[in-house]
């Protein structure tokens, strides 16, 4: 029993039609979406850079604030108000000029051993037992110095350099004429113990009557928040820079700051931010003098406006072709499968246009037309 055969038969007119009113705009509407989906999920990547940037240097902030809080409570403890009141009052009844001949005579022999016996006197004092003690349990400081109301050291871990104190710049700071300011330095790098470290310097004030009645300054080692910036990996062009207002790299990848070098990456957001002015975080996508375009979130600390000194950002760069490769590499598949349905149907219209059957008239009939019936 011969089998039937089911044959679908389309013309080749109506297929292309049903082409061209279903690929092309599928095709055309993909490439337009495509385009939009693209540029929303490179924003999305770049608000992940900047969200990296951002904890790195909230991490950083908090850390100093933290240090601060704990010199001034230092700058509160009653051994520390004692020591500070009770030197003060050995310049009542002695007058300015008496006052500033007994610290200027100490100041010459205080690197002489005729001031011996006075330095193990200052440092074995309480307040400078208590600033041991901490420092023991806090190693990130290096070194705690407290003053009297007129510069003369009274209590510290170490013996100073100089007895005098008030002639120096980060004192006048925390001085402030008078009120007292907390004040920290900008970084510094010690080539001989590789540490790198900041003064935090907070005014000793009365309690009751906020009269400045004296200093408290500790070198902090800083080096303990390079950790939390070189914690984040992204892939094998990225990297993460803590950086100064100048663009000096503080900590990045195989850098310190005793290479002085600048950051091609600040240099870059500072380019790209110029027509908008500053902002505190962000990202941007820029060509870098080293070559090649990066990706670069960042983020400000925010520690300047508290702390002159310290205007330190945070950057997250990688290649852009690394950090947008995921991305890319689905945009380019669908783009090709959208195009490769615009060109098929292209060629079956130049196909159908070609080979079309075209209706010929016969020449014959045209010349010689049929004559109509005679009534």
């Amino acid at each position: 029993m011969p089998t039937e055969r089911f044959e679908l038969r389309i013309p080749l007119k109506k297929l292309l039609i049903g082409l061209v009113l279903t690929v092309v705009p599928i095709s055309i509407a993909g490439l337009y979406s495509l385009t939009h989906s693209q540029a929303s999920l490179e924003k999305m990547i770049g608000a992940h850079f900047r969200t990296i940037a951002e904890h790195a240097s909230a991490e950083i902030s908090q850390f100093i604030h933290d240090r601060v809080t704990s010199v001034g409570t230092l700058a509160f403890d009653p051994v520390i108000q004692d020591a500070a009141k009770a030197a003060n009052r050995s310049y009542q009844g002695i007058g300015e000029r008496a006052a500033a001949t007994r610290i200027e005579q100490t100041e010459k022999a205080w690197n002489t051993p005729a001031a011996n016996a006075m330095v193990e006197r200052i440092l074995s004092s309480p307040a400078s037992r208590l600033l041991r003690r901490y420092r023991d349990l806090d190693r990130r400081f290096l070194r705690m110095t407290v003053t009297d109301e007129k510069g003369a050291v009274i209590a510290a871990t170490h013996k100073s350099l100089d007895y005098y104190q008030a002639d120096e710049e980060y004192w006048q700071a925390i001085y402030a004429q008078g009120r007292g300011a907390i004040n920290l330095t900008d970084i510094l790098y010690d080539d001989v113990t590789k540490s790198h470290y900041i003064g935090v310097g907070v005014p000793i004030v009365e309690e009751g009557s906020n009269r400045f009645i004296g200093t408290i300054d500790a070198l902090l080692e800083v080096s303990a928040v390079f950790p939390i910036v070189n914690r984040p990996q992204l892939g094998l062009s990225s990297r993460t820079l803590l950086v100064k207002e100048d663009g000096t790299v503080i900590s990045g990848p195989q850098i310190n700051l005793a290479m002085k070098l600048k950051s091609d990456e600040h240099a870059a957001v500072n380019d790209a931010l110029a027509p908008i002015g500053p902002r505190a975080s962000g990202y941007a996508v820029s060509h870098l003098k080293a070559g090649g375009t990066h990706l670069i979130g960042f983020a400000d600390t925010g520690l300047k406006k508290d702390y002159g000194n310290l205007g330190w950002m945070v950057l997250v760069a990688q290649e852009a072709s690394e950090a947008f490769a995921p991305i890319r590499m689905v945009s380019r598949m669908l783009s090709f499968m959208a195009l490769v349905g615009l060109v098929t149907v292209v060629f079956l219209a130049v196909y159908f246009s070609l080979h079309r059957k075209r209706e010929y008239t016969d020449i014959a009939a045209v010349a010689h037309p049929p004559r109509p019936a005679s009534g």
